[in-house]
């Protein structure tokens, strides 16, 4: 009886050391991508549901009426996180949603930069605009939008 007692102990401290370790990577696995706009924009924050319909070309105006252009990394891990955790997409299914949009003449595909620095340099120069980065790449000249 104490050996099965001992099973089961370790079994359920195996769980929770293996949950905790799921906790912390999902924790790290979420940084992976920072939202910027220019210092215009009225938000310090969005929930997903609003960047989700941002990025799908749903929402097009900001609080104070001004129009949101969409800009995004061409590729990349950051590019492919925030698609799947904030817009539920993947980078093809995106592409293919926003091509629907231009070709039924509802909207412009978003602007796509190879580099993050000229991603970020659009952003602070053009009033508006919001993007993804990876983490730690948005520097000062632009806004880090904190997602709620």
């Amino acid at each position: 009886m104490a050996i099965i007692h001992g099973l089961v102990n370790g079994s359920i401290r195996t769980l929770v050391t293996f949950g905790l370790m799921l906790a912390l990577a999902a924790a790290v696995y979420a940084a992976d991508y920072e939202v910027i706009v220019n210092k215009n924009v009225p938000a310090n924050s969005l929930n997903k549901a609003d960047l989700r319909s941002i990025f799908l070309g749903e929402k097009v105006k900001w609080d104070n009426n001004k129009y949101i252009k969409i800009v995004m990394p061409e590729e990349g891990p950051a590019y492919r996180d925030f698609l799947q955790n904030v817009v539920g997409k993947t980078p093809s299914q995106f592409d293919k949603h926003w091509m629907n949009l231009v070709f039924t003449g509802r909207a412009a595909m978003p602007l796509s930069f190879a580099d993050s620095q000229k991603l970020v340099d659009y952003v602070a120069g053009h009033p508006g605009v919001i993007g993804v980065v990876a983490a730690r790449q948005a520097g000062a000249t632009v806004k880090t939008i904190s997602i709620k």
